[in-house]
Order: C-alpha cells, then structure tokens, then sequence
C-alpha cells in the first residue's frame, strides 16, 4: 500500500444559496457508479467514501440525504457529475492519524440499490466491488443460491463474457462491475456445463469448502491491480 495516496481521488460539493456559497473539496478513497449514457459526464453513483474534518463531512451527509449532486474525479476518471439519488445511507467513522491531535472523519454513502439489489435474486442485477473471477462466481453462487464449487470460478467467468451478462462499473478505488441475469439463467448453464463435462462435481462426497474473502482483501487486490 506504499504510496496509496496517489490512487486517491477528490469529491467536490457545491452548494450556493442567496447570501453564501459552501465550496467542500475533500478526498475519495473509494467511488463506485455507473456511467449513465446521457448526459455525457454524469452516474449514478452507488458507493461514496471520503475522508475529512467533522464540518465537512458533516455538509456532504446533509448534503446526501438531500439528494444533491457532486462531481468526482480520480486517476483514470475524468470529472464526472453524480448523485446517490433518494433513500442513500451514510456511515461515519473516524481515523486516528499519527501526529494528529484530531481523529480523521470518514464518510461512506451508499445507495438504496447496491443496499439492497445484492440482497436479493430477484433483481436480475449485482453491484460488485471486485471483479475477480473468484470473488464473482462466490457472490454470485450464495446471493442465487447454487450449486457449485470454488473450481468452477474460470468457467463461470468464461459463461458471464460469452452470453455478455457482465459489465465494468466506473470505480475508484477498485474494480467494480455488473452481474446481469436470472437464477434459472444461471441454473440452465450449470445444467449445461455438467452435462457437457465443462465442469465436474468431485469425486468424494463431503463439505464443499469455500476460501474466505472480505471486502477488505477486495480492495487491496483491486489496490494492487490499480498500482500495477
């Protein structure tokens, strides 16, 4: 993580009124959205994480539950416009710094979708913060419910590309993406791939182990790929 700062980028807030104008320029650590065809320049953004002093980031909560807009930008993303849009939630935290008599804030926004689009099958759509094969086929498998394997995750990531039902995201940060499709979409692929021999079930009957990988982990390897 040497030199992370660098992959930071900036959120700036704008808000004037008939005697004053609130200029809030602060960094984003982590920025997840999704380009929106027109206008050119603006997204719908899921996932807001930046770091400040209390007054500041107290203005850019406010500011969220109200609905407002902000632009973002950050290394390999140009200045873009962008809103959590209604019934976004916020979590606070704070960063003791060394050095520092004053603890850091830090702010995640995130949107109603990504909140709850990933806590359900119906939706036909996943929000991930990592594009990993492994880290994708996992979620895909627990939020839908299937029968798999880690083993399978190179097959799965080969179905997504061929039936073009996975799309990047625009992110900071990390390398997120869209998952699009149906449970029994993905079912009839299984179907196809054991029946193909595409993939196998093992040999032995037993416990099915799955690696553990936290959101953590997720950002530090999109952190490393981003570095590379």
């Amino acid at each position: 993580m040497k030199n992370a700062h660098l992959r930071f980028g900036w959120l700036t807030y704008v808000k004037s009124t008939e005697k004053t104008t609130t200029s809030i320029k602060l960094h984003l650590d982590r920025f997840i959205g999704e380009l929106l065809p027109d206008p050119p320049r603006q997204a719908k953004a899921h996932l807001i994480s930046v770091i400040g002093g209390d007054t500041q980031i107290s203005a850019i909560s406010a500011a969220i539950s109200l609905g407002d807009r902000f632009m973002i930008e950050g290394p390999d993303v140009p200045p873009t416009r962008v809103c959590l849009e209604r019934n976004a939630q916020c979590f606070k935290g704070s960063i003791q710094v060394p050095g520092r008599k004053k603890p850091l804030r830090h702010l995640i926004g995130m949107s109603e979708e990504l909140i709850s689009a990933n806590r359900s099958s119906n939706t036909g759509k996943l929000l991930l913060a990592g594009s990993g094969k492994e880290f994708v086929w996992a979620s895909v498998a627990d939020i839908y419910g299937l029968p798999g394997i880690p083993e399978w995750a190179s097959w799965f990531e080969d179905e997504l590309n061929t039936h073009h039902a996975i799309a990047p995201m625009l992110g900071i940060g990390c390398n997120p993406l869209i998952v699009k499709g149906e449970k029994d979409q993905f079912l009839d692929w299984l179907s196809w791939g054991v029946e193909s021999d595409a993939i196998q079930f093992p040999g032995q009957p037993g416990p099915i182990c799955w690696p553990g990988l936290s959101l953590k982990d997720i950002f530090f390897q999109s952190a490393r790929q981003l570095g590379s």
